[in-house]
């Protein structure tokens, strides 16, 4: 072999060994980036280009109870045309140009026919996870997140938080953000299987790579068949960090605690107790880990903490003026020192409360974040659950310190920082 061709594989490869492989925000199957498929530009009445139903796009929606999308532009299959008809960008399969001098850019998954991010296989896949049962508040402290991500942690981290799609960030909007900010109406507890709602997050100075939120509800044991489960559980394997949801009224002592206060109008719609849901993890994801052990870093999230500040008296489960119950913005880094105070609060209110639990937390997770937050600030009013105010406390703090353990933002301890 000459010298110049020896240099040409030489350049080729590192090219190749700069990509990432890719995991499917939707159906989280992984894969390479050159078995990407790709959509056709616009449906022709040309043979084997006439639009058509997309079966396995259509079969993804069923799963989670969306309609068809009718009939596409058809699936283009990279390997089925030739290798000039290919386009890469920095060693990575990119465009297709079909027989009709088109070239498509709408790279799809070759198991659900989903759309690939633009990012995909040029940086590595960071999926951030949002679970717990039913109940437990994830889908009003998503909206919350996300509404916090945009107003307040974007300014102050120089960050932008966007939906993965337009039709993303329609769902978003209408489902989720407008009825909690516009109308003040919490979202109702998810009875059914949802499709993950995926954002992305990325660094203004481009210095990092972007992080794409995926938030995917796991539903009560009746209802969640065998593939939903291992769809969860495929989830939750490629996820770089895990916030795990925890409602203080999941807890007996604290549900029983609100029975007596009959002033107190809080709705009990947990319908699972926190250690349920970590065995249903449990038995299909970690114990499928070859030591038991889970090594993505995981924040357990205690919700509604208003209500604990409203039940406690004389420090019976939080302190009274609490860091837990105050609030606090952290800006350019992650304030150690009051992510300390708070892990070392809750892990004492879950020790006191469902010691079981909490020792389970303690031996499945070999990265483990403590935190609590309020996601509206206050309690509903009692006769149409709308809030009177939306003042959130620490809702991005979990977030923030996944960045942190992640390397993608900095943290220091109060006077540490030069």
């Amino acid at each position: 072999m000459g010298l110049f061709k020896k240099k040409k594989l030489a350049i080729e490869k590192a090219k190749i060994e700069k990509t990432h492989e890719i995991i499917c925000l939707y159906c989280f199957r992984n894969f390479n980036h050159d078995r990407v498929l790709f959509r056709a530009v616009s449906a022709i009445d040309s043979e084997g280009y006439r639009a058509a139903i997309d079966h396995p796009l259509d079969e993804y929606r069923a799963r989670f109870f969306m309609g068809s999308l009718g009939e596409l532009p058809v699936v283009l299959d990279p390997d089925e045309v030739g290798e000039a008809n290919k386009g890469y960008l920095r060693g990575i399969l990119s465009s297709l140009k079909d027989s009709h001098g088109n070239t498509s850019t709408k790279r799809l998954c070759p198991y659900c026919h989903n759309d690939v991010p633009a990012i995909a296989g040029f940086a590595p896949s960071t999926i951030i996870s949002i679970i717990g049962a039913p109940g437990a508040g994830k889908s009003v402290y998503l909206t919350s997140l996300i509404h916090t991500l945009k107003s307040v942690t974007s300014h102050n981290f120089d960050v932008f938080c966007t939906p993965i799609s337009n039709e993303m960030g329609r769902k978003f909007k209408f489902e989720y953000e407008d009825p909690l900010l516009d109308t003040g109406y919490l979202a109702d507890s998810t009875q059914k299987q949802q499709e993950p709602l995926i954002f992305t997050f990325s660094f203004a100075d481009g210095t990092k790579p972007e992080i794409n939120i995926a938030f995917f509800d796991i539903v009560g044991e009746g209802r969640a068949n065998l593939e939903y489960l291992e769809i969860f559980a495929a989830h939750v394997r490629n996820s770089s960090g895990v916030m795990f949801m925890v409602d203080p009224q999941q807890f007996r002592p604290i549900s029983r605690r609100i029975h007596m206060m009959n002033q107190m109008n809080y709705d009990i719609g947990a319908s699972r107790e926190p250690a349920e849901v970590l065995s249903t993890l449990v038995e299909n994801y970690i114990y499928k880990q070859s030591n038991g052990i889970s090594n993505i870093p995981t924040a357990v999230v205690l919700t509604k903490t208003d209500l604990l500040e409203a039940i406690s008296y004389e420090g019976d489960y939080i302190r009274p003026r609490s860091n837990v119950f105050s609030r606090y913005t952290h800006q350019d880094h992650l304030n150690l020192t009051q992510t300390d105070i708070v892990n070392y609060e809750i892990d004492e209110f879950i020790q006191r409360i469902d010691p079981n639990f909490r020792n389970a937390l303690q031996r499945r997770f070999a990265h483990l974040g403590m935190f609590g937050v309020s996601s509206v600030g206050t309690n509903p009013d009692a006769i149409n659950q709308r809030l009177a105010q939306f003042a959130p406390v620490r809702v991005d703090e979990p977030f923030l310190w996944l960045l942190y353990k992640l390397g993608y933002v900095e943290g220091f301890y109060e006077g540490a920082r030069l």
